[in-house]
């Protein structure tokens, strides 16, 4: 028979729910980054890469017998020339993060550091400055940035934009 006390009852009253989301959180150069883990297949060290020979941050790397597409973030988010990418690619230990673009493609995106899951409130997400999204200094960001006490902004990406064609740049 459960006993009912004022006490607990106070207590778990005074304990408010607050919906959270959960993200796969990671550095690339010097920011914090963040996908929803529902998009987030899996996260695997970063293999060899191939196929770019024109330097357009997009390649194909071997993952379970399978092609899978690798777009460099840090290419398509800080819009970085080749000579950048080559001192990001001296990180030692690099991981590549299986994104599920939709039921049948997987798209590999690799990262600077060991990726951490983090439980964020979904009162801090708040909309990035119109100047700042406007003057382009980071791309396929989906305008959100969390704000968590202590600790680094986390800046939300999209990885809708991360994939699309449009969104691929050459640099000459």
């Amino acid at each position: 028979m459960a006993i009912f006390s004022p006490l607990r009852s106070r207590r778990l009253a005074s304990r408010q729910t607050e919906a959270t989301k959960q993200l796969i959180a990671f550095r690339l150069r010097q920011e914090w980054f963040a996908l929803p883990i529902e998009v987030v297949e899996k996260v695997v060290p970063l293999g060899n890469v191939y196929g770019d020979p024109k330097q357009k941050g997009v390649g194909l790397t071997l993952y379970q017998g399978k092609e899978i597409l690798v777009v460099d973030v840090g290419k398509r988010i800080f819009k970085e020339s080749s000579s950048q990418i080559k001192l990001a690619q001296e990180i030692e230990t690099r991981f590549l993060v299986l994104v599920r673009i939709n039921d049948a493609e997987l798209v590999g995106l690799p990262i600077d550091s060991s990726p951490s899951i983090r439980r964020v409130p979904e009162s801090s997400l708040t909309d990035l400055p119109a100047g700042y999204v406007k003057t382009g200094n980071i791309q396929c960001v989906s305008s959100v940035i969390i704000e968590v006490d202590n600790e680094e902004p986390l800046f939300l990406l999209n990885h809708q934009q991360l994939h699309s064609p449009e969104n691929i740049r050459v640099d000459s």
